[in-house]
């Protein structure tokens, strides 16, 4: 079964314009015809069409699960690349691994100081889709660096920044907890400089490493995805 993004507030719903087209221009949908809904909250429904329309189609709707929200889970703190199209495949993948936030930042060397936040939106939408999962990642408004260390959601759960620089530090995949929620920084092109990995450490976050190769932003993005889903399992 095939299935839409619909946040529903009432058994009665109406999709919008751009579920609504594909649902009639590309499916064919008629009046009668039976669909999945996921509102990516961690709720999955059956939707019987009740009037079909280009523009707006209407459903009555039925709950049929609901998933708690995901524990121990993982934010991705991460500089936008440059090239928006890498950036996007990256939320692509942290969307079908289940990743509960993705925190974009800006730092001293982003290249990148431009948000494109309904874009990456509609890209974690059809992510949600396609994956069949019932959580939606969430996409925070970017912050700077300085900001991101300083809020609520860096000091509620373990940190960790990912450089290149010389330092003591663990392997990623050692260090992430299997207990608690994490959050892991990945910086812009150039890395984070000096003087923002020793914020990070006065602010008690860990330094650690995703190996000995260098790695483009989305790379490491991804690799720090997959060993917080293997240290989960």
């Amino acid at each position: 079964m095939r299935f839409f993004y619909a946040p529903i507030v009432s058994p009665l719903h109406e999709l919008d314009p751009d579920e609504s087209k594909h649902l009639v221009r590309v499916l064919r949908a008629q009046v009668g015809d039976e669909v999945g809904l996921v509102d990516g909250k961690g709720n999955r429904y059956r939707g019987n069409l009740t009037q079909v329309d280009k523009r707006a189609c209407l459903l009555e709707t039925s709950l049929v699960e609901s998933q708690p929200e995901p524990t121990h889970s993982l934010t991705l703190v991460i500089a936008p690349t440059k090239s928006t199209d890498r950036f996007e495949w990256l939320l692509e993948k942290a969307m079908e691994y289940g990743v509960r936030r993705v925190q974009p930042i800006w730092t001293a060397r982003s290249e990148r100081k431009k948000e494109k936040t309904d874009r990456w939106e509609k890209i974690l939408v059809n992510a949600l889709k396609q994956s069949q999962q019932l959580w939606l990642t969430e996409l925070a408004p970017a912050v700077s660096w300085e900001v991101w260390l300083a809020s609520e959601g860096a000091k509620g759960a373990s940190g960790f920044i990912a450089h290149c620089e010389p330092a003591e530090k663990l392997h990623l995949f050692d260090a992430f907890p299997t207990d608690a929620s994490s959050w892991v920084a990945i910086g812009p092109e150039g890395d984070f400089t000096t003087n923002e990995i020793a914020l990070a450490r006065s602010k008690g976050v860990q330094e650690v490493t995703l190996g000995d190769q260098r790695l483009r932003t989305e790379t490491a993005g991804l690799a720090a995805i997959q060993m917080h889903a293997l240290v989960q399992r």
